[in-house]
C-alpha cells in the first residue's frame, strides 16, 4: 500500500504561515465542536488555521497532520500567541494517538493522497479514535462545479496532459519581505480510479533575484456523495447527514463543499 502523496512540505508548507482567516468553515467546525462535545481531534490541522482559533475561543482540541513542516509552521503561529497545542505527526490512516475525542473533524483533507484504500482505512481509525455516541465530521469539495478539473475527464484534454506551466503567476509577500511565487498545473488525470495528479511549483524572491525553487506533486481521489456514505457505513458510523457549503441546510448538486457528519 503505497503512501499519501501530498504536496503541504517546504515552500508549501511556508506559503500557509499567513493563512489565518478561519472563514465560514472555522464557525461551523467551531460551533460543532461546541455541540458534539471534547476533547476534539483537527486531524489535517495543517499550518494551524482552524485549530488556533479553537485554542483562542477555549476549546480543548488537540491536532494532528501528516506533513511535519505544516506542523512546524502551527508550532510556531501558536508559540506567537502564547498557544501550547498538543500537535501529532501521523498519517489520517495510521491514527494512533493516546486519547479518544467526543468530536473528529478533518476539513479540506479527505481525497489527498491519491489512494481509496488509505482514505477508507482513514475513516476506520477515526472510527476507532472516537468515544461511543461521539461525532465525525468532514467536508469534501466536488468536482462537478469546478468545470476544469470535470472537463479533464474527457479524452481530449487527457491527451493535452501535461500542462505547460504558466509564464508567471501572483506573488505573496512574506512577513521577512521575500516573496512566494506559487504555480499548479496538472499532470495526469485518471477517470478509471477516479484520481488525479497535480504539481505546485513554488519559487522564492528577494528583490527579483530567484534564491530557490521547490517542485511539490499531489494526488487528488474523486468521490461521488454515496461512495464516501458507504465507506462511512462500512467504518462502522451511522446516522449520517449531509449538508451544503458549511450551512445546515441539506446538500444539493449545486453546491460547492458536502460537509459530512455522522455519529459513532
Amino acid at each position: 500500500m503505497q503512501r499519501p502523496q501530498i504536496w503541504h512540505y517546504g515552500l508549501v508548507a511556508q506559503s500557509w504561515a499567513n493563512a489565518t482567516e478561519a472563514g465560514s468553515e472555522g464557525a461551523y467546525y467551531k460551533k460543532l465542536i461546541e455541540t458534539s462535545g471534547q476533547p476534539a481531534l483537527d486531524l489535517g490541522c495543517g499550518s494551524g488555521r482552524l485549530l488556533l482559533n479553537f485554542l483562542q475561543a477555549g476549546l480543548d482540541v488537540d491536532g494532528c497532520d501528516y506533513s511535519e513542516d505544516m506542523l512546524a509552521v502551527c508550532q510556531e503561529r501558536a508559540a506567537k500567541h502564547g498557544l501550547s497545542p498538543r500537535l501529532y505527526v501521523q498519517a489520517m490512516h495510521e491514527l494512533d494517538l493516546p486519547q479518544r475525542y467526543r468530536t473528529i473533524i478533518a476539513c479540506g483533507v479527505i481525497g489527498l493522497g491519491g489512494e481509496h484504500r488509505l482514505t477508507m482505512q482513514a475513516m476506520q481509525r477515526c472510527y476507532e479514535h472516537i468515544r461511543s455516541g461521539g461525532t465525525f465530521a468532514f467536508n469534501y469539495a466536488v468536482r462537478w462545479n469546478d468545470p476544469p478539473a470535470w472537463l479533464a475527464r474527457l479524452p481530449e484534454y487527457r491527451r493535452a496532459e501535461p500542462q505547460e506551466w504558466p509564464a508567471s503567476s501572483e506573488r505573496q509577500r512574506l512577513a521577512d519581505g521575500m516573496e512566494l511565487e506559487m504555480a499548479a498545473r496538472t499532470l495526469k488525470t485518471d477517470p478509471l480510479e477516479n484520481v488525479s495528479t497535480r504539481q505546485m511549483r513554488v519559487r522564492l524572491w528577494h528583490e527579483e533575484n530567484l534564491i530557490k525553487e521547490e517542485v511539490h506533486t499531489q494526488m487528488v481521489e474523486d468521490f461521488t456523495k454515496n461512495e464516501l456514505v458507504l465507506m462511512l457505513e462500512r467504518a462502522g458510523f451511522s446516522d449520517i447527514q449531509i449538508f451544503g457549503d458549511f450551512r445546515d441546510e441539506p446538500a444539493t448538486a449545486d453546491h460547492h463543499d458536502l460537509v459530512f457528519i455522522c455519529r459513532k
